[in-house]
């Protein structure tokens, strides 16, 4: 056993004294941008506990969530090597929109209600902390893992068209997602004359879902919290950033990013103004976000 570990424990060392020979890299850095993002997020439930009475009771889906978006990428090198990181960004939804669909069989069958409504207000945050380690680089190429925390915070709306849903009432409810856990990842980094790309691709692992409703027109059920979800998930992330050197410290840059999470089976709690509360299971949640945006990396 112990001999066949001496080829791992030699590769270690060989990229160790590989990496002391390259130029060690202590550059902080702040990169404001601004983009262009849409997402879309659904879920569905079923009639109980056990996933029965049908499979899929209601599905909701917010669809083309479009709005500006701004953030600020920070990062200071604590050593030559390892760097802490922080990324947070904010957009404005300003279209989208939304379907609710009720089910009385299995399998989608039997509609027994359909609603296709506005969802063009609302907000998501992102925000991510990790510690990268410079683990190689040479005059061309750099290698980057990194680890740390992300988090993803929406507040997400269902509004009248031009028709209002009920006479005389005006629809504003709201769902409030939640994802935050462990992410995952490396950055490579491409180095050619100017030209400078930049790959990051993240794997989070496990977050943490949640899920807080207000359905501000079903007087049967409690406000502010109508209903709550809960459930664990899985996700991936990667961000594309393509830029030019000017000089020693400024670099103009293009940039596009895609992230999916989905969480599998988890809860979903009802409460009604009367006090009691009632449970389904929360059979999925599915969200993506895709964005291209510009920006600037100033060196320090």
């Amino acid at each position: 056993m112990i001999m066949n570990k001496w080829p791992l424990l030699l590769f270690l060392v060989f990229l160790t004294s590989l990496a002391s020979a390259q130029e060690k890299e202590r550059q902080s850095y702040i990169i404001p941008y601004v983009g262009w993002n849409q997402e879309k997020l659904n879920w569905n439930i079923a009639g109980n506990e056990n996933g029965q009475y049908p499979n899929v009771l209601s599905e909701l889906k917010w669809q083309q969530l479009r709005g500006p978006e701004m953030g600020i990428i920070s990062a200071v090198s604590i050593s030559s090597r390892f760097q802490v990181r922080w990324d947070f960004s904010y957009k404005a939804i300003t279209s989208g929109t939304v379907n609710d669909t009720d089910y009385a069989g299995d399998n989608r069958a039997l509609k027994t209600a359909e609603f296709n409504l506005q969802a063009d207000k609302g907000y998501t945050i992102k925000t991510r902390l990790e510690l990268s380690y410079l683990l190689w680089s040479n005059q061309t190429f750099s290698f980057r893992p990194h680890a740390g925390y992300f988090g993803s915070y929406q507040k997400l709306y269902m509004l009248d068209g031009d028709t209002p849903l009920i006479p005389g009432k005006e629809l504003k409810s709201t769902y409030k997602p939640e994802w935050h856990g462990a992410v995952l990842g490396l950055e490579t980094n491409f180095k050619k004359e100017n030209w400078n790309v930049n790959l990051d691709i993240s794997g989070m692992y496990f977050p943490q879902y949640s899920a807080t409703a207000n359905w501000n027109l079903r007087e049967e059920l409690r406000r502010p919290v109508s209903f709550e979800h809960r459930s664990k998930g899985t996700g991936w992330d990667a961000g594309l950033r393509i830029g030019y050197q000017f000089g020693q410290r400024i670099q103009p840059f293009v940039s596009a990013r895609y992230t999916q999470i989905e969480a599998g089976k988890g809860t979903d709690k009802l409460y009604m103004s009367n006090g009691d509360i009632y449970k389904s299971r929360l059979n999925e949640v599915n969200s993506t976000s895709i964005s291209i945006g510009i920006g600037v990396k100033i060196l320090f």
